[in-house]
């Protein structure tokens, strides 16, 4: 990995450290669904930012730099690249949500050993994929479910709701999905889950926590009702 020089990692500007929210940078290593679904917490609380690195980082020579974009040294060099354009405080974090079906054993260690240099670092696995955790939100189990691919999963979710897949449509069951995953989380030491288990419950439970069970309860109750219609306005002005 090129090496960059070691600034933005803590922001210097007063402003900055006044300032009353947490931010979470993710790197989601995956498809669609998971910027989706992380950017919806914004909504639950002013006290919570979610950046999407892929989204900010505009790096040419970075993208350039690296033919193909499934090697460690391009999600490490990005997150790297994030950092020096946004700065980070040190009570931000960064995440990396990433499917064990998209890499070998070894890619994920690679970042995870890296990840391990900086205390607000951190990885995520769901094995096969992210859909593992989205069906934890509706199911305490995988009993019920003749699924085993991540193309099977996707399908099997997707036909839940009749307009098809809608993040809005998880948000009020997020605290069932963190005791779901955390229930059949064989391993809760090590990084890398077995098959049909998944550490994106420690995420949520990050953001829970800043956001507050009271407050995240209220925005359940009298406001998420409201909320597929304001994302559905936001992506046809855009």
């Amino acid at each position: 990995m090129k090496k960059r020089k070691n600034r933005g990692y803590v922001r210097e500007t007063k402003s900055d450290f006044l300032r009353d929210y947490k931010l979470f940078a993710i790197a989601c290593e995956g498809g669609k669904r998971e910027p989706q679904y992380f950017k919806l917490f914004e909504y639950l609380s002013p006290r919570v930012k979610v950046d999407i690195i892929e989204d900010k980082v505009k790096d040419e020579e970075l993208f350039h730099r690296y033919e193909t974009k499934s090697a460690p040294k391009w999600v490490l060099d990005r997150a790297v690249a994030y950092i020096e354009q946004e700065g980070l405080i040190d009570e931000d974090d960064l995440w990396f949500v990433m499917d064990t079906d998209r890499w070998n054993k070894e890619q994920i260690r690679e970042i995870y050993e890296y990840s391990k240099r900086f205390p607000n670092w951190h990885i995520v696995l769901s094995n096969p994929c992210f859909e593992i955790w989205l069906y934890l939100h509706k199911k305490d189990s995988f009993v019920h479910s003749s699924s085993k691919s991540c193309s099977e999963f996707k399908s099997e979710i997707s036909g839940w709701d009749r307009e098809g897949y809608s993040p809005v449509n998880y948000l009020r069951f997020l605290r069932n999905a963190c005791v779901n995953a955390e229930k059949l989380d064989s391993d809760k030491n090590h990084y890398f889950p077995k098959e049909k288990e998944t550490k994106v419950y420690k995420l949520v439970e990050e953001l829970l926590k800043v956001i507050g069970i009271v407050k995240y309860e209220d925005f359940v109750n009298e406001k998420l009702v409201h909320l597929n219609e304001v994302v559905k306005f936001k992506k046809h002005i855009h």
